[in-house]
């Protein structure tokens, strides 16, 4: 068979490479990963890779509230005794709003009423950057040792999630969404008090006693809670112990 010469001298050249390659030519190789980045554009304490953007940012809101309205169904055994109060009920149901849910994770849950979006497309849990530690705990924009100097943590009080994990919204209950805090100044305590905002006028909250002393998630709408005996607990502009509306600042 008759072999053009071009065609000759191309097929010479290969088997010389494969034979003898050339020193100092890099071969292309598929690029590893980068990184998350550790940049904080609104220095908000978050680092963009954390903050959720688009329709995930519904989702995350839409997770949230289901699975903290489930705990006044039944309480999973794998949210601890020891951390069964208001703000471990947020705790909670962050974490499980990132978790990866597979057929293992619904298994928790003896009723989880439906979410109405898919879950989170960003990411799950472990969260980039920081792992569990994904709440803030002090003022000032990420900085890459946040976790390493405790100002992200895995576990906090309602002060704080407010102070450093939250924004505010508003005063008026009108304004909130699902997914959203209701928090409320408790000063003779010298406490805070959490609730989380399901839409159409319904909450869902911890009492906040421990399991000995008969603690309990109670399902309310907002209309029986400006009913309730202790005035505190009203969720209005005019009770200075209604601190507001918040919202998680990976929403924001």
């Amino acid at each position: 068979m008759k072999v053009g010469r071009s065609k000759f001298s191309v097929l010479l050249w290969a088997a010389l490479l494969v034979s003898f390659p050339l020193q100092g030519v890099a071969v292309p190789v598929s690029a590893a990963p980068l990184p998350p980045s550790a940049a904080d554009s609104d220095h908000d304490g978050y680092p963009d890779a954390l903050e959720l953007v688009g329709a995930d940012r519904a989702s995350f809101a839409d997770w949230f509230a289901s699975v903290a309205e489930s705990q006044y169904y039944a309480m999973s055994a794998d949210w601890k005794p020891e951390t069964r109060d208001c703000s471990g009920l947020l705790r909670y149901a962050y974490f499980n709003a990132l978790a990866a849910h597979d057929a293992t994770w619904y298994a928790k849950f003896r009723y989880l009423p439906p979410p109405h979006t898919p879950p989170v497309r960003a990411y799950t849990l472990p969260a980039p950057l920081v792992r569990y530690s994904v709440f803030r705990v002090a003022p000032g924009e990420y900085r890459p040792d946040d976790v390493k100097r405790g100002r992200m943590v895995g576990r906090t009080t309602v002060q704080y999630l407010m102070r450093d994990s939250m924004v505010f919204v508003s005063r008026d209950p009108a304004r909130a969404r699902r997914g959203d805090l209701l928090i409320f100044l408790r000063p003779e305590l010298a406490s805070y008090h959490s609730m989380v905002y399901l839409g159409n006028g319904l909450v869902v909250y911890h009492t906040g006693a421990s399991v000995a002393e008969g603690g309990q998630v109670r399902l309310v709408t907002l209309a029986t809670l400006n009913r309730h005996p202790d005035a505190a607990f009203h969720p209005t502009v005019s009770n200075p112990n209604f601190l507001g509306v918040y919202r998680w600042k990976i929403l924001d």
